[in-house]
């Protein structure tokens, strides 16, 4: 896939940080930016007898909404002077509907990235991944903390489980891995399989990737006991790979592996960014 338009979610309070480094994907893409300013607005007053109104909670509503419309007149003005194609909206929305709007965003651009959470900004990132990955068809891509290479992608692995999801990946990811030094797909105690890997695992992904032009250093590992994400961040670390591509499960799998327990240390302090889809 050819990635034209880019997403980015930010919050009112985050700074420029992210900012400056999805304009730099988008250059190196030569992609339009797409930002979303998000405001999360919050619940409305209630009472025994249901919801209420009051004049506190509605100013809280139009300072949020200004908050918004304003950070997002500030990055405007900060990537006015760039040779860039870029688009800015704000929305001042509660934590429910977060994700059908990011979904509708991300239903018009070819890649969504995800910043890291912060512990205090409040992005509500579940909620914009949920949109983004399940509910956009489109493949997000998970950033890590620091300078990424992102675009640049030398050495790409391919976390290969023969799914539909992890199909879709590596085919949102053939544009990136026609233009890298090496691709590895790395196989975790796969098994033969009618349905799934077929008699050899990974021969056939290796031969419709040959194709495409793009030749595979298959690996297959046992898992020994190991949890799977912890254990593919690690290959990738000793491989040098610059991406991970990967398929997303479904949400209550999805929200283990990137938020729960050992895999949310992994996810948040590797320095591989992850291009999933689902």
């Amino acid at each position: 896939m050819d990635f034209r338009t880019i997403l980015l979610v930010v919050g009112v309070e985050q700074d420029d940080a992210e900012i400056d480094r999805a304009v730099r994907i988008a250059e190196g893409l030569g992609a339009h930016l797409s930002v979303l300013v998000l405001g999360v607005a919050p619940p409305p007053p209630s009472s025994p007898y249901g919801v209420v109104s009051n004049d506190i909670w509605a100013n809280e509503i139009r300072d949020g909404q200004d908050l918004a419309r304003k950070r997002a007149e500030a990055i405007e003005a900060r990537l006015a002077g760039r040779d860039l194609s870029f688009s800015m909206q704000s929305q001042y929305v509660d934590r429910g509907t977060i994700a059908t709007l990011v979904a509708r965003f991300a239903r018009y651009a070819d890649l969504t990235l995800i910043t890291p959470e912060r512990d205090d900004v409040e992005l509500a990132q579940s909620w914009v991944i949920n949109g983004a990955l399940f509910e956009s068809g489109r493949p997000v891509l998970l950033l890590p903390r620091g300078e990424t290479a992102f675009p640049t992608a030398k050495r790409i692995m391919i976390a290969w489980d023969a799914s539909v999801e992890a199909s879709k990946a590596v085919l949102d990811a053939i544009g990136l891995m026609r233009e890298a030094e090496a691709v590895y797909a790395v196989l975790i105690d796969p098994v033969p399989s009618f349905e799934g890997h077929g008699p050899e695992p990974g021969a056939d992904l290796g031969a419709y990737l040959a194709r495409h032009g793009i030749n595979i250093d298959v690996r297959r590992l046992p898992k020994e006991g190991k949890d799977v994400a912890e254990l593919l961040q690690r290959v990738a670390v000793d491989l040098g790979a610059d991406l991970i591509v990967m398929g997303g499960f479904g949400h209550s799998r999805l929200r283990q592996r990137i938020f729960g327990g050992t895999t949310t240390s992994t996810i948040r302090q590797t320095d591989v960014p992850v291009l999933m889809a689902h």
